[in-house]
C-alpha cells in the first residue's frame, strides 16, 4: 500500500504537492509557531530599528545588527514602515514565509531522495519522518517553529546540494553565492562539502569545479562578504573570556560535545545517531550514483565536527566559535535519514512478510525525536532474531525511547505546540506593550534580566524599548565579540555575582540570574538606574519596591509585573 501510494505521489505532480502541504501542515502543528521568541527577540528589534531608526537610541545590544551579516531581515523593513504600530503585516507575512519554506524544505527534500535512490518509497518514508522533530548534532531538528534566516537558508543550500548530484556544479555555486547574503553559516557547510569532494575528486574534473564554481560565488556573494570584510569587528581584539563567558553563560550546546549535564550528552548521543542511521542506509543499501559524493560530504560534516571538538578542549579559535561549526551537523540529520528512509525501502519492497518488525522499525524511525531510538530497535530485532516475542521487545524499546524524550524535553520546556503568530499571550508581554505606550521613544528600563526564553521574549521585543542589559544578550555576543566587555560591566551590575556561578547549563543560569536580580533593594537599582539614565525600573511580584508606580491604569493591572519611575 505504501509502494503503491508513494509511485502514485511521484506520477502526479498535484497529488504530491499536496502531501508536501499536508506533510507542512502537520509538521507547524507538532512543532508549533512562535513569533518574537528564542533568535527573534533580537532580530525583531533589529528589524524595527532600521524601520523607523528613532527606536532604541544608543543602544549598544541594537547597534550589534550591523554584525549580522544578512540582507534577509532587510526585505521586511517596508511592512513594518507600513504598519509601525501593530506590525500585524510583519507578523503574517513572517507567518506566511514560514509556511513556504517549510513546503519548499519538504519538496526539495523530496527531490533529492529521488536523485540519490530513485524510490518513490524512500522519498515518501524520508518525507513522512521530518515532520516529527529529529535531534542532531547541537540539538537542532530540521524544522524550526519560526522564520529565520537559517530556515530559509536550508532548503536553498539543500537545492544548491541537488544541482550539484546533477552535475550542475557551477550552478550550485552561484546559488550558494547568493545565499551567502542571508546565511553565512549554512553556506559554509556546503562549501566545505563542495571542496572537499572536489578535492578528492582532483584529476576527475574537481579542480575545474572550483576554477568555474569559485568565481561564480564570489560575485553572488560580494554584498555580504564586502560588508564583512570592511567591518571594524574583523580586526577588534577579542577578550579571551569572551568564549568562555558565552559557552558556560548560554550555548555550551553549540561547543561542547560532553559536559556534565544530561541534556547535553543526549544531544551528542543524538547527533552520532545521525551518522549511525546513515552508516547503515549506506552500507545496506547504498546510492547507486551518487555513493562516492554524499560519503564525501559526510566526511567533510565529521572533519568540522571534529576541529569543532579541538576548539573546545584544546585550543580555542575565536572565529570558528563564531560560526558555530558543530551546526554543519544539521546535514549529518539530513543525509543519515534519508539513507534510513532508502534502506526501509528496500526492506519493505524485498520483505512483504516482515510487516510486524519494520512496522515497529518505520515508527521509530519516523515518531522518535531521538535518532538512536531506530537504531536501538533494528539491533533488538536482529540480536533477538530468533525469539518469539522479539515484537514485543522492540515496540517497548520505540515507546521508552520515545517516553525518555518526552520525560527530558517537557521539563525543561523545550516543546511548546500551538500556533502564536503574534507573539507570547502573557503579562510579560503585556507589560512590555504598556511601556511601548506609554513611554517615551528615547525612555531606558532596567528590567529582570533572565527574562527571555525559547518561546518567551525579552524585553525589547514588543516594549521597542531599550533595556540595561539581558541575559540573552549572549547569544548574539557569541557572533559579535567586541560587545562582551561593556555587556558583563552592565550584567555584574544587574545580577552581581551570577556570571561568576555559571557553569553551562542554560536552565540553571536563568535561575541564578533571577535570584541574582531580587537581591537587589530599592537603594540598589536606583542607584543602576541612576548611573546609566535608565528613567523606569521593572519588577516581578513579590520583588516589590519603595518607589513610585508608572501611572498607567495597564501598568496597575498587571498581575505579575510593576513598572517603576525612576527618582
Amino acid at each position: 500500500m505504501l509502494n503503491t501510494f508513494a509511485r502514485r505521489l511521484a506520477a502526479r505532480p498535484l497529488e504530491r504537492h499536496l502531501f508536501f502541504l499536508a506533510v507542512t501542515a502537520a509538521a507547524i502543528l507538532v512543532i508549533g509557531y512562535h513569533f518574537g521568541t528564542f533568535d527573534q527577540f533580537a532580530h525583531i528589534p533589529y528589524l524595527k530599528k532600521y524601520a523607523n531608526p528613532a527606536l532604541y537610541p544608543n543602544d549598544s545590544f541594537i547597534e550589534m545588527r550591523f554584525e549580522s551579516f544578512s540582507y534577509f531581515w532587510r526585505a521586511f523593513v517596508p511592512l513594518v514602515q507600513l504598519d509601525p504600530l501593530d506590525t500585524r503585516l510583519l507578523q503574517w507575512a513572517l507567518l506566511a514565509g514560514h509556511v513556504l519554506v517549510t513546503y519548499a524544505t519538504f519538496w526539495v527534500l523530496w527531490a533529492v531522495s529521488l536523485e540519490l535512490f530513485h524510490s518513490p518509497l524512500a522519498a515518501l518514508l524520508s518525507s513522512l519522518a521530518f515532520f516529527m522533530p529529529h535531534l542532531g548534532f547541537a540539538g537542532f531538528p530540521v524544522f524550526e517553529f519560526s522564520l529565520l534566516n537559517r530556515t530559509f537558508a536550508l532548503p536553498v543550500a539543500l537545492a544548491a546540494v541537488l544541482l550539484y548530484l546533477r552535475g550542475r556544479r557551477v550552478w550550485a555555486f552561484a546559488v550558494l553565492g547568493l545565499l551567502f547574503n542571508i546565511h553565512i553559516i549554512t553556506v559554509n557547510f556546503v562549501l566545505a562539502m563542495f571542496g572537499l569532494d572536489a578535492l578528492l575528486r582532483w584529476r576527475a574534473g574537481g579542480w575545474r569545479w572550483l576554477a568555474l564554481g569559485g568565481p561564480v560565488f564570489l560575485l553572488g556573494a560580494a554584498p555580504v562578504l564586502i560588508w564583512r570584510l570592511t567591518s571594524p569587528a574583523l580586526t577588534a581584539p577579542v577578550n579571551p573570556a569572551w568564549f568562555d563567558a558565552v559557552s558556560r553563560g548560554f550555548l555550551m550546546n553549540l561547543f561542547a560535545l560532553v559536559a556534565p549535564y544530561l541534556h547535553i550528552n543526549l544531544i551528542t548521543l543524538a547527533g552520532l545517531g545521525t551518522l549511525g542511521l546513515y552508516w547503515v542506509g549506506r552500507r545496506s543499501a547504498p546510492a547507486p550514483e551518487h555513493e562516492g559524493t554524499v560519503a564525501h560530504f559526510i566526511w567533510a560534516v565529521i572533519v568540522i565536527l571534529l576541529v569543532q571538538a579541538v576548539t573546545v578542549l584544546v585550543y580555542p579559535i575565536d572565529l570558528l566559535n563564531q560560526l558555530q561549526i558543530i551546526r554543519a551537523g544539521a546535514f549529518a540529520l539530513v543525509f543519515g535519514y534519508l539513507y534510513f528512509g532508502h534502506y526501509l525501502a528496500r526492506r519493505w519492497e524485498a520483505e512483504p512478510g516482515a510487516a510486524g518488525d519494520l512496522g515497529w522499525l518505520t515508527a521509530s524511525y519516523i515518531f522518535s525525536p531521538m535518532p538512536l531510538a531506530p537504531l536501538a530497535v533494528l539491533g533488538v530485532q536482529r540480536g533477538l532474531a530468533a525469539f518469539r516475542w522479539r515484537s514485543v521487545v522492540a515496540a517497548a524499546t520505540f515507546l521508552g525511547a520515545f517516553a525518555l524524550t518526552l520525560a527530558v524535553a517537557v521539563p525543561l520546556g523545550l516543546w511548546a505546540p500551538g500556533l502564536h503568530p503574534f507573539g507570547p499571550q502573557t503579562a510579560w508581554e503585556d507589560l512590555q506593550r504598556c511601556a511601548r505606550d506609554n513611554t517615551p521613544v528615547d525612555a531606558l528600563f532596567v528590567t529582570p534580566p533572565e527574562k527571555w526564553g525559547i518561546y518567551g521574549s525579552e524585553w525589547r521585543t514588543f516594549s521597542e524599548r531599550s533595556t540595561v542589559v539581558s541575559h540573552a544578550e549572549l547569544l548574539m555576543i557569541a557572533l559579535a565579540p567586541r560587545y562582551y566587555d561593556a555587556w558583563l560591566e552592565r550584567f555584574e551590575q544587574v545580577a552581581p555575582g551570577a556570571m561568576a556561578k555559571f557553569a553551562g547549563n542554560y536552565f540553571e543560569n536563568a535561575a541564578i540570574t533571577r535570584a541574582a536580580y531580587r537581591t537587589l533593594t530599592t537603594d540598589d537599582l536606583v542607584r543602576i538606574a541612576q548611573r546609566y539614565s535608565a528613567g523606569y525600573i521593572v519588577t516581578e511580584h513579590p520583588h516589590d519596591l519603595a518607589l513610585t508606580p508608572g501611572p498607567w491604569a495597564c501598568n496597575q493591572a498587571n498581575p505579575a509585573y510593576t513598572i517603576y519611575l525612576t527618582p
